[in-house]
């Protein structure tokens, strides 16, 4: 396990036992502090033994360690991509959920590649129905389905319950005849939505910090980024910016006026301690003098940021009451940050806040109004300097003219894979048809602007470089589908449930749209069988695929890998194929995974994307 775990558990220990207890556990354990807390791979046994001298200590048996861990409750398998991509060798469980809506049961399956977690899994459920959801959570051991069956024989690393729960009501309360409605209610997290805590307890920001100094924008960009809460700012700075664009020679006013703001000051994990202050950057697209202070002077800039200031008018419904849009921003930009620190050969993981996002509200002076003018009239030049694309993908971003403006920007200046949807946290299965449907209904006209001058000058743009509206429609609605693809191929690796009901769609609505040399592109994604190479890979048993001109050459795959996809429709599965790919989600590595993914994408997608670009542009 990773060493994250230990740290848990050691704040544990001190919080209901003190520092004499866990020093106890240490001894027995004949382990010191240095050997396992560094967040790194730890040896399954030693994690097991510092469990057990807990249990032993404390009194405390295996369901109530569980309790301290409601980071390992998985029951969206989706969330751990987000963990997999920053630990890449960690061996996460995979959890199947049975559920129909408005009922007050479920049956869960649970798999893992250690023996025994199921009993942590009970702590953690009880707990969590308690604390959270204020529910009084039952579960009754059933019988494993037959894909998981010889694992559950073999080896106690399957296990299968049938959960059921009612309303826990506070004391003094009556809950005996609860309505159905009240019991919805009961249902929903006191705080945050069921996504949001897993991400909360999942996202190990706070504790690399404490190894790697990144927990927040104050103590690692003191003495380069001003913070709003740390400093008395500048004043001034807009003004010399504007004095100095005004005097400078240069023919190309965009390398002076161009900014970067580091990652850390206005994206943050769930856990960081300036996750605060980032949720209120993002809390209003009102800029003063100290947001612009946030970013320097910059030749280039890592990431372009686009996105929608406001959420959608759904949000509420379709996300929680509790989830607020700028924390579940700050959080996803987090993610981008990493994986572009990953990415980087300069850097790793642990530098992830030094990676460079242009944001409008920080690198344009909002309240300097010539200034403004000035930057914004470079937004299409100052796209042509940042490296790569982050989107913030909601499900009513096509409705916004500025977004699709900066979106027909990035499709002539910027290859298409360099272009990154962050959608993670955004789309369930409630908003997915929501998603499909902005895409097939796509229209110029229909998008949405404030100041309708702005309407004239931007679709005037948009003329300038496309054969048509209707050319550049069509091109955003492939460009879309696509990237969506790429997206949720990482998600549907994980099982062919997944692949069907979030990667499947996408092909057909390629197909609905007449767009069918683009569908049989993303159906070569056999995103199911690279997922399990990837696995054995990272035991040493496959080589990655080789690479000709920076991707994987299709003419280098083995020959034993067969490219098409793998459905249900077209290939039904027996129990012992299931049980296969079910394990897929154990013990990947994702960082190849993702790669394989990449690759793919720019050998057999971009090609047909290329010629919707000519057939579509000036």
């Amino acid at each position: 396990m990773y060493g994250h775990i230990h740290i848990i558990l050691k704040d544990l220990v001190l919080s209901m036992y003190g520092k004499e207890k866990w020093a106890s556990i240490l001894k027995r354990v004949r382990l010191t502090e240095e050997e396992i807390l560094e967040p790194v791979q730890q040896p399954d046994e030693v994690s097991f033994s510092l469990l057990g001298a807990t249990c032993q200590e404390t009194n405390l048996n295996l369901e109530a360690v569980g309790k301290t861990f409601p980071a390992f409750l998985a029951n969206v398998n989706y969330l751990h991509n987000h963990l997999e991509r920053q630990h890449p060798h960690a061996l996460f469980p995979y959890i199947e959920v049975n559920y129909q809506d408005g009922a007050d049961s479920l049956q869960l399956h649970y798999l893992s590649t250690r023996s025994n977690m199921s009993k942590v899994l009970v702590g953690i459920l009880n707990e969590l129905g308690r604390e959270v959801f204020d529910l009084e959570v039952s579960i009754a051991a059933m019988a494993c389905p037959p894909r998981y069956a010889r694992k559950a024989d073999s080896s106690k690393c399957a296990a299968s319950f049938q959960i059921s729960w009612k309303p826990a009501g506070r004391k003094g309360s009556k809950c005996s005849s609860t309505t159905a409605s009240e019991t919805s209610r009961h249902t929903e997290a006191k705080h945050m939505s069921f996504a949001s805590l897993h991400l909360v307890m999942m996202d190990f920001g706070q504790l690399f910090s404490r190894s790697f100094d990144v927990s927040s924008c104050c103590t690692q960009q003191a003495q380069q980024t001003p913070c709003i809460e740390c400093v008395d700012l500048i004043p001034s700075e807009a003004d010399r910016k504007f004095d100095e664009v005004k005097s400078h020679s240069s023919p190309r006013p965009e390398e002076v006026l161009l900014r970067a703001t580091p990652s850390c000051c206005v994206a943050a994990g769930w856990c960081d301690d300036h996750m605060e202050t980032c949720t209120e950057f993002w809390s209003s697209s009102d800029g003063t003098s100290s947001h612009y202070e946030l970013s320097q002077d910059a030749a280039t800039v890592d990431v372009f940021v686009s996105h929608s200031w406001s959420p959608p008018a759904d949000w509420a419904k379709m996300m929680g009451d509790e989830v607020i849009y700028g924390e579940v921003k700050a959080a996803m930009l987090a993610v981008m940050a990493k994986d572009y620190a990953m990415q980087t050969e300069q850097r790793c993981l642990k530098d992830w806040g030094q990676t460079t996002f242009w944001v409008d509200k920080a690198c344009i002076a909002q309240d300097h109004p010539e200034l403004k003018a000035m930057s914004i009239a470079l937004l299409e030049r100052f796209i042509q300097m940042c490296d790569s694309m982050c989107v913030l993908f909601t499900w009513t971003y096509l409705e916004r003219l500025w977004c699709v403006y900066e979106w027909a920007c990035v499709l002539i200046h910027k290859p298409t894979e360099k272009v990154y949807l962050q959608t993670e946290l955004f789309v369930k299965e409630q908003t997915l048809p929501l998603y499909i449907e902005a895409v097939r209904n796509f229209s110029l006209k229909q998008t949405k602007c404030h100041v309708e001058e702005d309407r004239r000058i931007l679709e005037m743009k948009i003329e300038e470089s496309y054969v048509s509206k209707e050319h550049f429609e069509v091109l955003v609605q492939a460009t879309v589908i696509a990237l969506m693809a790429r997206s949720m191929a990482f998600r549907a690796g994980r099982s062919p449930i997944l692949y069907a009901t979030y990667f499947q769609p996408w092909v057909l609505l390629a197909r609905d749209l007449g767009m069918d040399e683009l569908a049989k592109a993303l159906e070569s994604c056999n995103c199911l069988t690279w997922r399990r190479v990837s696995t054995i890979s990272s035991e040493g048993n496959a080589v990655r695929p080789l690479k000709s001109g920076g991707s994987v050459s299709s003419a280098n795959w083995s020959t034993s890998l067969d490219r098409s996809p793998i459905s249900e429709k077209s290939h039904p599965l027996s129990p012992e194929s299931q049980d296969e790919l079910m394990q897929m989600s154990i013990g990947v590595n994702s960082l190849l995974f993702h790669q394989v993914i990449s690759d793919w994408f720019e050998i057999d997608v971009v090609p047909i994307l290329s010629k919707f670009q000519v057939a579509s542009t000036k």
